[in-house]
């Protein structure tokens, strides 16, 4: 019951709630796809030297180099591909 009558007496608090998320830019959606590399092993040959190639022009600047969406798709993609499984055979 204290709950709700401490919360009935503020009713400016959620207001300020609002317009604080209100002014929250967007997330980069680039930025979400490096994460799923984070922490994650690279084997060594042509796909870590992709990674690294990007994530080099990525720290460059402010501007993240002009890294697009479609180059980290593309790594994502080929190292999930390298990573799969070979389907497993019926047993006879």
């Amino acid at each position: 019951m204290a709950k709700n009558a401490a919360t009935a007496t503020t009713p400016e608090a959620p207001a300020e709630v609002k317009e604080a998320a209100e002014v929250r830019v967007p997330a980069d959606p680039r930025a979400r796809l490096l994460k799923k590399f984070h922490g994650k092993f690279l084997p060594k040959g042509i796909l870590r030297e992709r990674f690294k190639s990007i994530l080099e022009r990525w720290n460059s600047g402010p501007d993240h180099g002009n890294v697009t969406l479609d180059e980290i798709k593309a790594v994502l993609a080929d190292w999930k591909g390298t990573r799969e499984k070979p389907p497993r055979l019926p047993k006879a």
